[in-house]
């Protein structure tokens, strides 16, 4: 069970930040449209937006090994 959970924590770890985009920064992003009144392209609610962006950012982090 234990090394379950280790090995669990381990892949998680490995794509955190993806995790971390799509759960910090996507809420964020959408946010800061929202109190800058922005207008959604495509119609899309900003969190959909934000969510696309998160996951671009933690994507491109993820397979630089940095976020600059």
């Amino acid at each position: 069970m234990k090394d379950m959970i280790l090995a669990t924590l381990k892949n998680l770890f490995a794509i955190g930040p993806i995790l971390f985009g799509v759960a910090f920064l996507a809420p964020v992003f959408s946010e800061l449209m929202i109190a800058a009144d922005i207008t959604q392209p495509f119609g899309l609610p900003p969190i959909a937006i934000g969510l696309v962006v998160g996951l671009g950012w933690g994507s491109y982090a993820y397979v630089k090994g940095s976020w600059v």
